[in-house]
């Protein structure tokens, strides 16, 4: 995706290795997957909410008049 930071997709992939290596050695109790499910499904809510978020906020400042750097300085001495 644009604007996405790079790796994101890839952490995602590593946790998902990391937990289905650790559920074939059984090294995760029942109430540790339940955990896990949850805050992967609060990880997936964060990560579509960012991305909205960052979506909105290119919308905004593409509508924001932009100031010229010598502008900004003349009007703040």
């Amino acid at each position: 995706m644009k604007g996405r930071v790079k790796g994101m997709d890839e952490k995602n992939t590593d946790y998902s290795a990391k937990k289905g290596a650790l559920l074939e050695q059984g090294l995760i109790s029942p109430q540790a997957l339940e955990l896990i499910t949850e805050l992967e499904t609060e990880l997936s809510f964060l990560r579509k909410q960012n991305e909205s978020f960052r979506k909105a906020l290119r919308v905004k400042s593409a509508q924001s008049p932009r100031m010229s750097t010598k502008l900004r300085d003349a009007l703040y001495e």
